[in-house]
């Protein structure tokens, strides 16, 4: 998870330089992070998202409460969040959610939607990978995580597999792009 928490600070950090609410939800929720108070963490990004505040913090918050930080493990409703980011096509997001179907916390384990899901995460990576280092980064997870399932997957598992990442990859590799009035 360390690698995890590594994308998480990155995005925080990019986020940050782009954020216009110098003390909005999310960025207090940053500030938390970084002085390792998770629990200020959880209740910032909590209070960011019902402000309507940056994406990411669906996928902030989901890392903490999957790994228990900052108070109680919550690995299902992490997945529920990771599936409202991944939907929102926040490579991250994807990548964590194909780790929780892999292994089976906070969701039935579900070897084809892994792989279908690490797909997912790869396209929607790559597209922005060349310009942004934290995407190149989940673009380089991704891909291992992928390499790795791989050998272990049935062919029927393969084959649903690859049918889920062509759905997915279809609804969720391109972020939509809202234009502000």
């Amino acid at each position: 998870m360390n690698r995890l928490a590594i994308h998480i600070l990155l995005a925080i950090t990019l986020a940050t330089s782009v954020a216009s609410a110098e003390e909005s939800a999310y960025n207090q929720g940053v500030a938390a992070w970084r002085a390792k108070d998770y629990a200020e963490a959880r209740k910032q990004w909590e209070q960011s998202l019902a402000d309507g505040g940056p994406d990411e913090a669906l996928n902030n918050l989901a890392f903490l409460l999957y790994a228990g930080l900052g108070g109680p493990a919550q690995p299902a409703k992490a997945v529920e969040l990771w599936r409202k980011g991944a939907a929102l096509a926040i490579s991250e997001a994807q990548l964590h959610l194909g780790q929780a179907y892999e292994g089976g916390r906070g969701v039935a384990a579900n070897a084809a939607q892994a792989y279908a899901w690490y797909q997912c995460a790869i396209a929607t990576a790559a597209r922005n990978s060349a310009t942004d280092p934290v995407e190149d980064d989940i673009l380089k997870d991704a891909n291992k995580a992928l390499a790795e399932l791989a050998p272990r997957l049935s062919a029927s598992d393969r084959s649903a597999g690859d049918a889920m990442a062509k759905e997915l990859i279809s609804k969720y590799a391109t972020r939509l792009k809202v234009e502000q009035p």
